[in-house]
């Protein structure tokens, strides 16, 4: 069986293109793929080789490569460089310097994600094609409805993350497999991009079984609405965002609990502590993400099939990381003594920032005084469950959209939910004179609960709060280096990441991204 999964994620990793650029693919021979997806342990073997693209994809596939950081946080004041270890990518994200030579600006491994969920989407359906029903090797109609869904679901998520970090992107939704398809395709308008997300998704959740309880690595009912309602906050389409943060919440977590079940399922308007991990033991979520009812999807890596989960800035290793915990987050989070989650995400003793914890076990004790206990063997024999999407990030989410749609008092109700539970004094509405007041209050909730989790630089980007909050750190930052303060300037077009130079030399057809110079 192993050897066959070997085969076909070889084969999925020739027609996506997995060791070449998407603009570079070679064609697989008719002989070559017909010989595949024959029945269900090829369509196993398939899921699996997309959700390997993806994992290694966010969380690398060697040492200090987990783009789900850089992506997501590296440009904020979550994290800065290792000014010791710093290298050319950590020393561009610092200073707000890319170019198209920084490792991280290539979107070949999430194109590499969207061939694979491309073929599958072709070929799925076929398979019962060679199969004889009642055998062994007939792909089950529950199974295939399912894989489905996460194709398209998995597809619609790469694609989410390239509008994001790069805007204007090629779309290709069929899979390469003919000389005469055209490997170079012109990048399409970002509005475009997310109507193929949106699409995408509608195709995913009008396909996936509704009520089913879900396995946390994959992706399911409740993980397709989440990425719903992160687009339309993406858009800034509240309303839509409130409809799917809602169908999320009367859907099942890896527990079988409705995630919305103490309050009000259909409504969403009635969200209890008790839908919540709770906080004596918050810790559990990252470490068992089966057994918590706030769970909607993990990346799965096992270090014993994949290696040491090796992250810049969070992990704990042996190795000197280019990345580490900024450093004003790193002192401020320390002072408020009763959040529970601060002792449990980094080492505080560790003064060079370098010891992030919040993945691994071990054991806390609340209080002034209150320490956490490491208790694995080392960071690199350990596995490693990363959150893409849980609730308590929905539930802030959701304050913030009822928020921006005039729904002060239970916007405030869900942003205590998360504050309360990590033993924080609850706020009152008429604390917020201003709907800006109390997104910031949501955007500090979000920064110190999802810290680690790939948030925070698109929080900012999504509210327009760039150069407000990493104008002062880009001076102070530059000033060090002996450079003039110029703070991060007024040109939103830096938002975006360039394009790398290598998948520009790739397609003849693409265009860099303005300021950027090819």
């Amino acid at each position: 069986m192993k050897k066959i999964i070997y085969i076909i994620i070889a084969a999925l990793c020739i027609v996506s293109g997995g060791c070449k650029k998407l603009v570079d693919e070679k064609p697989l021979s008719d002989g070559t793929y017909d010989n595949f997806f024959k029945n269900r342990f090829d369509a196993e073997a398939g899921i699996a080789g997309m959700y390997g693209g993806f994992q290694q994809a966010m969380i690398g596939e060697k040492a200090f490569a987990n783009r789900l950081t850089y992506w997501g946080e590296g440009r904020s004041d979550n994290f800065e460089r290792f000014k010791t270890y710093a290298n050319n990518n950590s020393n561009e994200m610092h200073f707000n310097t890319l170019t198209p030579n920084n490792d991280w600006s290539d979107w070949s491994p999430l194109y590499t994600v969207i061939g694979r969920a491309n073929l599958l989407i072709q070929k799925l359906p076929l398979i019962n094609n060679y199969t004889q029903a009642g055998t062994a090797n007939e792909l089950p109609a529950a199974s295939l409805q399912s894989y489905m869904a996460q194709c398209y679901a998995m597809r619609a998520i790469c694609y989410f993350y390239i509008a994001r970090v790069w805007g204007d992107a090629p779309i290709r939704t069929q899979p390469y497999l003919s000389i005469y398809d055209d490997p170079e395709l012109a990048r399409e308008p970002v509005t475009k991009v997310l109507d193929q997300v949106i699409s995408d998704l509608n195709t995913a959740y009008t396909t996936i079984a509704k009520g089913a309880t879900p396995n946390a690595f994959y992706i399911g009912e409740g993980a397709i609405c989440a990425t719903m309602a992160d687009v339309y906050m993406w858009k800034k389409d509240y309303p839509n965002a409130i409809l799917w943060l809602k169908r999320l919440f009367a859907a099942k977590a890896p527990t079988g609990k409705v995630y919305n079940a103490a309050g009000t399922a259909t409504t969403g308007t009635g969200g209890a502590a008790a839908d919540l991990q709770p906080g004596a033991i918050w810790k559990d979520m990252f470490v068992t993400p089966s057994g918590s009812v706030e769970s909607i999807w993990n990346i799965h890596w096992d270090y014993l099939n994949n290696g040491c989960a090796c992250m810049a800035g969070v992990s704990t290793g042996t190795s000197n990381t280019p990345y580490v915990v900024g450093s004003e987050l790193f002192t401020k989070w320390q002072l408020v003594t009763t959040d529970v989650r601060v002792k449990q995400s980094f080492d505080i003793s560790q003064k060079n920032r370098d010891r992030m914890w919040k993945w691994y076990p071990g054991t806390f004790t609340a209080g002034l005084n209150g320490t956490y206990t490491y208790t694995g063997t080392y960071g690199p024999t350990l596995n490693v469950y990363i959150p893409v999407y849980r609730l308590s990030d929905q539930y802030l989410l959701y304050a913030e959209a009822l928020n921006k749609t005039g729904d002060k008092d239970n916007a405030v109700k869900y942003l205590n939910l998360i504050r309360v539970r990590a033993g924080l004094t609850a706020y009152t509405s008429a604390q917020f004179a201003t709907v800006s007041d109390l997104e910031l209050a949501i955007l500090q909730e979000r920064q110190w609960e999802l810290l680690g989790e790939g948030k925070r630089w698109f929080d900012l980007v999504r509210t327009d709060r760039v150069a407000e909050i990493m104008n002062p750190i880009l001076v102070t930052r530059q000033i060090e280096q002996g450079a003039d303060p110029v703070g991060w300037g007024t040109d939103k077009r830096k938002y975006l990441w360039p394009i790398s130079r290598s998948v520009l030399n790739s397609n003849r057809k693409l265009v860099q991204n303005p300021p950027y110079s090819e």
